[in-house]
């Protein structure tokens, strides 16, 4: 039998220190960028009822949610996206706030998914939400600032992929579809099936333009010569006033200077049901799944409460983490200090110091003698040792320059005054302290008396 304590379950993952750390300085670039923009950072709960997520189908199905009760029984559900309970925030908590609301977020999402590839049961996102507006450009901008948060992080070669879901629906409409065969539909163009779409299209009492227009879907990909291919005789309303929303959406991210990032693709069906508009993914080499999507969502809002028009993005930081484990790694090397007995206090004097001038420094804890110090420091990549004695003296090992240097700790911080660096200072304990003074920071050297000065 298994010992389950000391395995993780199917879908989730410990993140070691130095993965994490590029996980959390990616996580940071983004919200750097998304806050340039104007978005203010929200937190959502974990969980939320089960109600708050019901009925909006698409891949956010009660099978992909993980479930439980609360202590009255009613039914709670782990966050599947960070959309629904913005949007949920947003309707219920600041309705009657001036629009647009621009939000950002970061965290954890759950679903249940089959574990195999790339699919995880809980992964990390950060995006942003835009809410109360109906104008291409919001959606323009939300778009821009996923790609430039996706260009901050380090990906150059990437394909942003938008598409427009309404253009999709006057279609439908203008063939008086069902349910069942829109679906059906869905299914095939997704799937390029071109003998199946002609198959469902045969049957149409429509114009043969609307049919073969049907058909081309699939291959309607590319830049500005798209919308030519698409703008056909006898389009509906619906479909045309899509199709212009589109381009001109088109026309302000070449305006951001986006052009040769953008692709045009009306073969891009989303399954959430709750997109309306606008939608969107984004590929790069070397993962087979997009590492942000997104789109328009004005039909959500009215589930809480007055309709607004909304537009959003999510990046998937897991994903961004595996495109970048490739790539050198620039972390800041740390430096270790360690204090010989009675150089305690100028040893923590220094790490002070050098912390708040943004420094990583570590003091040497382990209870070796200087050689096990060294021993460590080379285990952990630490690049530099600074070595304190009673007296000032400090000797620093750089270990990437292969230099080893000697001065005192009143000469390395620079700025003290040498002749406060060290005063002695009578307790009444009988001993002498030797204390280290700098701007308003003070630490006392040890004294085997055991008083507490």
């Amino acid at each position: 039998m298994s010992n389950w304590k000391l395995h993780t379950p199917n879908g989730v993952n410990d993140i070691l220190p130095s993965e994490c750390a590029v996980k959390k300085e990616i996580e940071s670039t983004i919200w750097s960028v998304f806050s340039s923009f104007g978005y203010k950072e929200v937190e959502t709960p974990t969980f939320e009822y089960y109600d708050c997520y019901a009925g909006l189908g698409g891949q956010i199905s009660q099978e992909h949610m993980f479930k439980f009760f609360d202590e009255q029984g009613r039914i709670l559900a782990l966050r599947p996206d960070f959309t629904t309970s913005i949007a949920r925030m947003a309707s219920t908590k600041v309705d009657d706030a001036a629009a647009p609301l621009r939000y950002l977020y970061t965290g954890n999402v759950y679903r249940v998914e089959q574990t195999q590839g790339a699919r995880q049961r809980e992964f990390t996102q950060s995006g942003i939400e835009l809410i109360g507006s109906y104008l291409p450009a919001a959606d323009a901008e939300v778009i821009a600032a996923a790609m430039e948060a996706i260009m901050a992080v380090g990906i150059e070669d990437f394909s942003m992929e938008i598409g427009q879901i309404a253009f999709f629906n006057g279609l439908v409409e203008q063939a008086g579809l069902d349910g069942k065969s829109i679906e059906k539909l869905r299914e095939r163009i997704d799937s390029k099936d071109s003998v199946g779409i002609k198959t469902i299209t045969d049957k149409l009492d429509i114009d043969e333009s609307i049919k073969n227009l049907i058909i081309d879907l699939p291959y309607l990909f590319g830049g500005a010569e798209v919308f030519e291919k698409a703008y056909v005789d006898g389009l509906n309303e619906t479909s045309k006033i899509a199709l212009d929303n589109l381009k001109r959406i088109y026309e302000l991210l070449c305006l951001y200077g986006f052009e040769k990032y953008v692709s045009i693709d009306l073969g891009m069906l989303e399954s959430i049901d709750y997109y309306t508009g606008s939608i969107f993914k984004c590929y790069t080499h070397g993962v087979g799944f997009p590492i942000c999507a997104g789109g328009r969502y004005d039909n959500l809002m009215g589930q809480f409460g007055s309709p607004k028009g909304a537009v959003g993005a999510a990046i998937g930081i897991n994903r961004i983490l595996s495109v970048l484990s490739d790539k050198e790694n620039h972390d800041i090397s740390a430096s270790l200090i360690f204090a010989e007995h009675n150089a305690e206090g100028i040893g923590y004097d220094i790490a002070y110091n050098l912390r708040v001038n943004g420094c990583l420094v570590e003091m040497y804890i382990g209870g070796g003698d200087y050689s096990d110090a060294v021993e460590y420091a080379k285990s952990r990549d630490i690049g530099a040792m600074l070595r304190v004695f009673p007296d000032g003296k400090l000797i620093i090992d750089d270990f990437t320059k292969h230099e080893t240097t000697e001065t005192t700790a009143n000469e390395f911080l620079g700025y003290y005054d040498d002749d406060m660096m060290f005063e002695h200072n009578d307790c009444g304990c009988g001993h002498d302290h030797e204390q280290v003074h700098d701007h308003g920071h003070e630490h006392h050297h040890d004294c085997d008396c055991g008083c507490e000065d």
